[in-house]
């Protein structure tokens, strides 16, 4: 079992670069699909960026977006060749999402 942290300009990209390692559109399964693996589209991610006012009543905080769309993938099958996804692959200090 492999997992990979996935980072793409945008949901286009993403099922470009899905498709061209294996992954097929099921649209009755309601998207990208692969025999060998599991993936978990995260999507664009918003993180606090800031407190404005803190400690007072009207206290806020300000969100900001990582850049890129983002998914996790996880190879059921070690010798899947997923080599086409190397420069998409990214390795945040804490992920957004993980699996269990």
């Amino acid at each position: 079992m492999k997992d990979l942290y996935l980072r793409f300009t945008d949901a286009g990209e993403m099922r470009k670069q899905l498709i061209a390692v294996g992954f097929v559109n099921d649209e009755e399964q309601g998207g990208l699909y692969h025999s060998f693996a599991i993936l978990d589209v995260v999507g664009v991610i918003t993180v606090p960026a800031e407190v404005i006012n803190p400690g007072e009543e009207n206290e806020m905080i300000k969100y900001t977006t990582e850049p890129g769309y983002h998914a996790n993938l996880r190879a059921m099958n070690d010798s899947l060749d997923l080599s086409g996804l190397n420069d998409f692959v990214v390795t945040p200090k804490t992920p957004a999402r993980v699996w269990a």
